[in-house]
């Protein structure tokens, strides 16, 4: 299963740690709340299938709990119904228009349905609903840069280093912020500083080393970057795009029998890597 549906398997397995599947003894359950508290522990064990049933069933008997149709949509969309996570989603948002992780799900899903402006304003309400300080800031910048709004990710991740200083996922945001700006091409001697901190905290990091080659690329510092996508490269031999963005790099630095050789690496693991380098701004 790809990130994305682990992130919803662990949604669900979250909620479930708190609503342990009830014993056979308690018999089948005849309110709405039983009925989600065992498809919600039935969708983190994977069975979907009896979840959705269950969670129909919460629905039905609670159709004005905004929650239930949440949680559908989760076991749906981990069951690859993403059309059917969708209506719930909306279900869930007609209840309570500022729901958050519902806001936050349904851009995901009105991405992967290149539905970038419904995206963005589910995103933007999103993230004037959470608290200044809520974890979320982080999904809703990661989302942000995927639907190639920068500036807007970039403060959402201002907003989480702000609130966060200690955490232990101080190097990804400040990855995170590093690549948002990279990809924007604004600000790089912050984006820079911002690679620096991350590697600072957590060396050799593929991410950060890949988001710092951006940056150097961009600021045509063509010999740090192939160092950065070099010392990437040792850990992933076989990531499409730092072949590519090596690739580019070795061109720009006059080394073109090498950047030859890595965009065609690149386009035999992945065929469509030109496009994805273009998407980004980086054309040989």
């Amino acid at each position: 299963m790809n990130v994305k549906g682990r992130r919803l398997l662990l949604a669900l397995a979250i909620t479930a740690l708190s609503v342990p599947l009830p014993s056979a003894a308690a018999g089948e359950p005849t309110d709405a709340a039983t009925f989600s508290q065992r498809g919600t522990a039935l969708a983190a064990r994977g069975d979907f299938v009896h979840a959705i049933a269950d969670l129909t069933r919460a629905c039905e008997l609670a159709p004005s709990e905004p929650r239930y149709f949440y949680e559908r949509a989760m076991a749906r969309w981990a069951n690859g119904q993403p059309v059917a996570a969708l209506q719930d989603l909306d279900q869930t948002l007609k209840l309570k228009p500022d729901d958050v992780p519902a806001l936050i799900s349904r851009a995901e899903l009105r991405l992967v349905f290149h539905d970038n402006g419904a995206m963005v304003a589910d995103l933007d309400l999103a993230a004037q609903s959470a608290a200044k300080q809520s974890q979320v800031r982080m999904t809703i910048g990661d989302l942000y840069t995927r639907g190639g709004r920068f500036e807007s990710a970039i403060a959402q991740y201002d907003l989480w280093i702000a609130a966060h200083p200690q955490s232990a996922q101080m190097p990804a945001a400040l990855k995170a912020r590093c690549w948002a700006r990279a990809l924007a091409g604004k600000s790089l001697e912050k984006a820079l500083s911002d690679c620096n901190a991350a590697l600072g905290l957590k060396p050799d990091t593929p991410g950060a080393l890949d988001s710092r080659g951006l940056v150097e690329l961009r600021l045509g510092r063509f010999d740090q970057a192939i160092g950065d996508y070099d010392a990437a490269l040792r850990s992933q031999p076989r990531n499409a795009w730092l072949l590519y963005a090596r690739g580019v790099a070795e061109l720009r630095s006059g080394r073109r029998a090498a950047g030859q050789a890595d965009l065609r690496a690149a386009s035999a693991l992945q065929p469509q890597i030109a496009e994805v380098g273009r998407q980004r701004g980086l054309v040989p």
